[in-house]
């Protein structure tokens, strides 16, 4: 059985979310998606504010796009880019919404095939936690080829703890794993730290999880599942507009040259 710690949400299963498809045969069909909250991450829009993008940035992992279009509003040149095309169709749409010009793409993030060389930033606001081991290795190298001389990167990731009892859904990365990884392929850090992830919590519930799903899922997985909606039904009340925040880990690090 797979553990929790290498379990691993798949492409498909993204593009199946995001079209609003159940993420596998006889499952419910998903009553949203945890991290569109239909704005930008409030974290990214403080870094932008304090001066934290500048030049040709990419928004990797954009799902449907409105991190990439609240820079765009803001004056960058931005280019999204995410393995999901639907995540792409909702991203173009919102973006021709907002009356902004995004390039968006669909691209795999280990590999980043066609963009040698493009970007000063690179925003990851919780992709890289998607990934397996080896996953994270390729795509570090990959944007490290992605990335021009003094390029900044700023990724958010799971991470341990709780904001006020409010546990993260899937096991955190380790932070040896983030030093490593990044150090390994070109990057040096200049901070890692805790900070706060904003999600959608219309999926959680305090209602028994389908056995389709426990069947699915490695058993750590479904436990975590099920503390997650224990803790939710107690707050669920007091949130605003099924608005929470979940403890994430921020990495602000530089491209070695």
């Amino acid at each position: 059985m797979t553990s929790e710690a290498s379990f691993r949400p798949d492409p498909e299963m993204f593009d199946r979310v995001y079209r609003g498809e159940p993420r596998f045969e006889g499952g419910p069909a998903p009553a949203g998606i945890p991290w569109d909250i239909g704005a930008a991450q409030p974290r990214l829009m403080e870094l932008e504010a304090l001066g934290g993008i500048s030049g040709e940035v990419l928004d990797i992992g954009c799902g449907p796009g409105d991190n990439a279009i609240f820079l765009a509003s803001r004056g960058h040149s931005v280019t999204g880019l995410d393995g999901s095309p639907a995540a792409i169709e909702q991203a173009r749409r919102r973006a021709a919404e907002a009356g902004v010009a995004v390039t968006f793409g669909v691209a795999d993030a280990t590999k980043l095939t066609g963009y040698d060389g493009r970007f000063d930033t690179v925003i990851d606001s919780a992709l890289y936690h998607c990934l397996d081991d080896e996953g994270r290795q390729a795509y570090m190298a990959g944007l490290y080829r992605a990335t021009r001389s003094g390029a900044r990167l700023h990724l958010m990731c799971f991470a341990d703890g709780n904001v006020n009892g409010v546990i993260a859904p899937m096991a955190a990365v380790p932070e040896g794993n983030i030093r490593d990884t990044l150090t390994a392929n070109g990057w040096r850090i200049d901070f890692l730290g805790p900070t706060t992830y904003l999600g959608n919590a219309v999926r959680m519930s305090g209602d028994e999880i389908p056995p389709e799903m426990t069947e699915q899922f490695p058993p750590e997985v479904v436990e975590r599942m099920k503390d997650v909606a224990a803790r939710y039904a107690k707050i669920a009340e007091l949130l605003d507009g099924n608005r929470i925040h979940m403890p994430f880990t921020v990495v602000h690090a530089h491209r070695v040259d």
